[in-house]
């Protein structure tokens, strides 16, 4: 209901109960209320309801909009603290909270993605093309990505992956299927070259009784895929 609507409203109700009271008393025996009376009956609390339900009604007004405004700021507030700024992806904290609870629904496996040679790239091309290819991984995750898998950024060239509700066959297949992926993604340098990047990923198994024991498995696995000759997939012993 708009302003006006609630001051008429106001007014409404202020002016009819007090001439329904006023009708009421006229009906005591030897109450006889004279014109003047009504006409300040209905005059007064007209002149009074009115202005006080319309400071009311802005005050009310302002303060649902504050409360949108409050509302907001706390969405975009919590979005800024689980989100990778770099990437849009999750953060570290975001993502193995979502794991945790995916997990203990569902089960499944957790896949730790590394890029290699990843310094060499800002070293020899500065941060900032780093950066460039730290979004580009981002998206190449997305795009190979199930609708129901977590992805997040850990830190650095680190990404992690939750697949859930799978066993090892299917979580060895999407780890390569993504390995290629990441494999076939081209960075220009910006001067006319081209980055080719490669990432080791590893893969945790059914065997560990908690998220922190999925993490440590696949980080080993990554490890063992990095000493194995890098560009590959390992699964977790």
């Amino acid at each position: 209901m708009s302003i006006w609507g609630k001051v008429i409203r106001a007014v409404v109700v202020s002016v009819g109960v007090t001439v329904a009271a006023m009708a009421l008393m006229s009906r005591l025996p030897g109450l006889d209320i004279p014109l003047p009376y009504w006409v300040l009956g209905v005059a007064l609390p007209l002149l009074l309801s009115g202005p006080i339900a319309w400071s009311l009604a802005r005050q009310a007004e302002r303060i649902a909009q504050l409360n949108a405004e409050l509302s907001d700021a706390y969405v975009r507030m919590k979005a800024l603290a689980e989100t990778d700024q770099l990437t849009g992806l999750a953060n570290r904290a975001a993502f193995l909270a979502a794991a945790e609870h995916c997990r203990a629904l569902r089960g499944g496996r957790i896949l730790i993605v590394d890029l290699d040679h990843f310094k060499s790239i800002n070293d020899s091309h500065g941060h900032a093309v780093g950066d460039h290819v730290l979004r580009g991984i981002a998206q190449t995750l997305l795009r190979c990505a199930g609708p129901d898998d977590l992805v997040g950024r850990f830190g650095g060239e680190e990404f992690a992956l939750f697949l859930p509700g799978v066993d090892d066959e299917v979580a060895a297949a999407r780890a390569d299927a993504i390995r290629a992926g990441i494999e076939q993604v081209t960075i220009f340098d910006g001067n006319g070259g081209t980055i080719h990047i490669t990432a080791s990923i590893g893969v945790s198994g059914p065997h560990s009784a908690s998220l922190p024991d999925a993490l440590q498995a696949a980080d080993m696995a990554m490890y063992r895929a990095k000493r194995a000759g890098r560009n590959r997939v390992r699964m977790a012993a």
